[in-house]
């Protein structure tokens, strides 16, 4: 896959280790019978009802494993993708996880995944760190009836004439949304930005705009998310809990040895 590496500027902001890609989507899918490349999953991808909707999955998934291998080989990490799986939390936010039964315990990048008019892009960011990722093409003008759904009367007052500004709040918005792993469930209308950051809750969230090939891109980067649990974060989760109840709950055979 061919990617187009982004770079963004950061303005008073040291920003952790990151990498944003763009990448045309697929114009063929697989065949039915086929196997589904790594981080596509079966059950997921039989949910899609339009080849419209599997292209920009597929595309995403790809773009997503071209920049993981990358991270990867700058760091002289040896990994694989099929060793990985794409979780989401409540809020659908996604997060990279190893496979059950892989056994591999290395820290992975935080996630973020979008697309748009034929392009995906990704954006990978080091332990300890949310990024949010979207990507829009410069040209396109946001309908002002769409305007009221994410900005505030005030906002909207500074869109009269003047489209790129419009676009700008809609990219800022999607990015810092998926950063703090809200979604719509935080109000796009509540999100204003001063001197290119947000604080949501005591949470700073970072955000940058880039130009490249077409596109506005803007990254959002924000405090670590916790990861929704694993089955054995829930199996030690409920050995802890036992032991706290019982202070003689022990673990395997019940045989004590009385050493004198």
């Amino acid at each position: 896959m061919q990617m187009l590496r982004v770079e963004p500027v950061w303005s008073g902001f040291e920003a952790p280790l990151h990498q944003v890609s763009l990448a045309a989507l697929p114009e063929v899918l697989p065949d039915e019978d086929a196997q589904l490349p790594p981080l596509v999953e079966a059950s997921e991808w039989s949910t899609f009802k339009t080849d419209k909707r599997r292209k920009e999955h597929l595309g995403g998934r790809l773009l997503l494993g071209a920049s993981i291998e990358a991270w990867w080989n700058e760091r002289r990490f040896v990994g694989r993708t099929d060793e990985l799986d794409v979780v989401r939390d409540e809020h659908r936010a996604p997060y990279l996880r190893w496979r059950p039964g892989v056994w591999r315990q290395a820290p992975l990048p935080g996630v973020s995944i979008g697309h748009s008019e034929g392009r995906a892009v990704v954006g990978l960011v080091e332990e300890g760190w949310s990024i949010g990722v979207d990507a829009e093409p410069v040209d396109r003008r946001i309908a002002e009836a769409a305007w009221d759904m994410f900005a505030s009367a005030e906002e909207r007052s500074t869109f009269a004439g003047n489209h790129p500004a419009a676009l700008r709040a809609w990219v800022t918005k999607e990015a810092i949304q998926k950063a703090l792993g809200l979604g719509m469930h935080l109000n796009p209308r509540h999100i204003v930005t001063e001197a290119s950051r947000f604080v949501h809750h005591g949470s700073v969230v970072h955000v940058s705009h880039t130009e490249v090939d077409g596109m506005l891109v803007c990254v959002a980067l924000a405090p670590a998310r916790a990861p929704p649990s694993t089955p054995e974060d829930d199996v030690l989760e409920a050995t802890r809990a036992a032991m706290e109840a019982d202070p003689e709950w022990g673990v395997g055979c019940k045989t004590t040895r009385q050493l004198a």
